[in-house]
């Protein structure tokens, strides 16, 4: 008989969860709160348009671990466009001049050198340190079935990334473009004030640039939720099953080992191991009611950076506009409703992807962080005016970036922190987990829990940064672990 698996979230770690579930012979079944898959991996409809949450750019499009692993699971398949942007971002300093990141190192070193002559030396030592973060592979296996000789491997190939993330690790943003002593007002406003953070890590900002330079942190066409629908395509024809609405309310445990769940409707559903990929505040604390937290797991969610919760305004345009800066920062200090932007908003125009709108039509997003503590104790009637008069400003952010388009906006849909928590629980509305700093730049929470046996997590929770690079290899890793428990062989794939 197969042994059963019972997965919470039907998210991307949950649906990687599932489907190598499937290919490893075990009997699956994914229990989703919402109506439809991908977690915060999503998007939504508005008057035809199709407004995005999630992905901008993703790790491994071209090459390495997480590419083996977007093709095992259909992320990516033969049939999907990937866009290589000649930008990463464009964006307006308040001093008036632009600054633009290039997606190629050299290009952005010519740039740089061009604007700012007298910080050739400091532009030079910079790119030559993204440079050195090229090599940089995760490991195929999860931490508790490494070998030394996959350290050794690791050590070789990946020589001078490893000692550039050991140099700098403990560095933020702001300590790094300091120590390097920009000259340049404008090179110092485009690096030092855009990354001002002080505790954001500087090896994120190195890694983000090596991995565009090689055409491995592409965009694929339909964006996220393209992803969400393939990954449950390859999920369903593998035989397993999702049920949706399905709202867990506790993990079953007996005798140190997880035997299954109950569900808010009082259901309880019986299994030989339970993987959660849901919100890891919400598991640990929630259904697992407080009982298993190590004093790891104690102090990442007490003294962690999490990434703030955001909003996001959603807008339909009659109209075809045109940029070849799809993403677009503006510093900024302003007061969008309740929300005091300190420092800036994005703006994505999604022109590029022409699945997205009907033809002869544009769909624009922008976002800006705004902390949950803003909205948690909102009336009804304080929430509805203050979507209202975030819907007026973000009218106004259009007009500003494209004259003349305000009378063609067909569409604007608000999204706030509450949106996110109500369809996937996400602590105070984190869209991305923990902040990748200088603290917890090199660390990760493990998957499995001393004292609770046959339980696995899995998701971006678990690693600083999150996103669905690691969010879908956790599932895989998930599954590695099951099987090597159970002495059988791990499958990757079918053919």
């Amino acid at each position: 008989m197969k042994k059963r698996i019972i997965i919470i979230g039907g998210g991307v770690a949950g649906l990687s969860t599932g489907i190598y579930a499937q290919l490893n012979g075990f009997d699956s079944t994914i229990l989703e709160q919402g109506a439809q898959p991908g977690g915060l991996c999503t998007a939504w409809f508005r008057k035809g348009y199709r407004f995005d949450y999630s992905i901008q750019w993703l790790v491994g499009t071209r090459f390495g671990v997480f590419n083996d692993i977007y093709k095992e699971t259909h992320i990516l398949t033969d049939e999907v466009k990937v866009i290589d942007s000649k930008y990463h971002t464009l964006t307006h300093l308040q001093s008036g001049k632009d600054f633009l990141i290039y997606t190629d190192i050299e290009e952005w070193q010519d740039y740089l050198i061009a604007n700012a002559p007298e910080d050739e030396k400091a532009i030079k030592k910079m790119c030559r340190h993204m440079n050195w973060c090229k090599k940089l592979q995760p490991f195929e296996m999860p931490p508790p079935l490494r070998t030394p000789i996959d350290y050794l491997k690791a050590l070789f190939s990946s020589f001078w990334t490893l000692i550039t993330i050991l140099r700098f690790k403990n560095m933020s943003c702001n300590e790094y473009f300091n120590k390097l002593g920009f000259k340049n007002s404008w090179i110092q406003e485009g690096l030092i004030k855009n990354y001002k953070n002080d505790n954001f890590s500087v090896i994120a900002f190195l890694l983000m640039l090596s991995w565009y330079t090689q055409k491995n942190a592409g965009y694929p066409i339909g964006g996220s939720l393209g992803v969400a629908q393939r990954m449950e395509k390859r999920y369903n024809d593998l035989g397993g099953s999702i049920q949706y609405k399905h709202t867990v309310k506790e993990i079953l445990t007996e005798n140190g080992k997880a035997i299954g769940v109950e569900l808010a409707s009082g259901e309880k559903m019986m299994a030989d191991y339970v993987v959660s990929a849901a919100d890891g505040h919400s598991t640990l604390f929630n259904l697992l009611k407080g009982k298993y937290l190590t004093s790891k797991i104690k102090r990442a969610y007490k003294n962690w950076d999490r990434f703030s919760s955001i909003v996001q305004i959603s807008i339909g345009v009659n109209d075809v506009l045109k940029t070849e800066y799809p993403i677009q920062v503006t510093l900024c200090q302003k007061e969008i409703g309740k929300t005091r932007i300190t420092h800036s908003y994005r703006m994505i125009n999604y022109c590029y992807d022409a699945s997205f709108v009907p033809n002869g039509k544009t769909a624009i997003v922008i976002r800006f962080d705004s902390p949950y503590e803003i909205w948690e104790k909102m009336s009804k009637e304080e929430y509805a005016e203050e979507k209202k008069k975030i819907e007026q400003i973000g009218r106004e952010i259009v007009e500003q970036h494209y004259p003349n388009s305000r009378d063609k906006i067909e569409v604007v849909d608000v999204a706030t922190p509450l949106t996110t928590v109500r369809y996937t629980s996400n602590w105070k509305g984190a869209y991305q987990g923990f902040n990748p700093t200088r603290k917890n730049i090199s660390q990760q929470l493990a998957q499995s829990i001393p004292g609770l046996d046959n339980f696995y997590m899995a998701g971006q929770w678990l690693f600083p940064g999150g996103g669905i690079p690691p969010s879908t290899q956790s599932g895989k890793w998930a599954l590695q672990l099951i099987c090597k428990k159970e002495k059988q062989k791990f499958i990757s794939n079918d053919k």
